[in-house]
């Protein structure tokens, strides 16, 4: 399996690791085991680490397809957060559009090229708006 997921419980985060050929339709796979995995949780922040992808065989409709396919999931839960790490130019470029393509998600989705950056946005708290009353 080309992507391996691994949940923390105590930190409330899913780790994503994709490596070596990735294609669409491990994509679609990976998203259906995370939603059955035992300790998935809709409160989880995730971070998919894409930076040992190989290989790529994935087209802008697979993004779409992919896309909506998730938001399927995501109208139902919280709001998370999600980083996308990717090194690799098309990897990172495939992963701005499925961000841009995120739009009607609940989820703050934000794609990085370093895996610091994104541990340090995921880690961020997030304040409430100040009170106006």
């Amino acid at each position: 399996m080309p992507i391996r997921i691994t949940i923390d419980k105590q930190n409330a985060l899913i780790h994503t690791h994709a490596t070596g050929h990735v294609t669409g339709a491990d994509l679609i796979d990976y998203y259906q085991r995370l939603r059955a995995h035992p300790d998935f949780r809709r409160n989880l922040n995730e971070i998919f680490d894409a930076t040992e992808v190989e290989q790529i065989d994935l087209t802008a409709d697979d993004v779409r397809k992919l896309s909506a396919f998730t938001e399927e999931y995501t109208s139902l839960g919280v709001p998370v957060r999600v980083a996308i790490v990717a090194s690799g130019d098309l990897e990172f470029g495939l992963s701005r559009m499925y961000e841009m393509l995120q739009v009607r998600s609940i989820n703050l989705l934000r794609v990085f090229r370093e895996r610091s950056q994104a541990e340090r946005w995921i880690s961020e708290v997030r304040l409430e708006p100040p009170r106006t009353d």
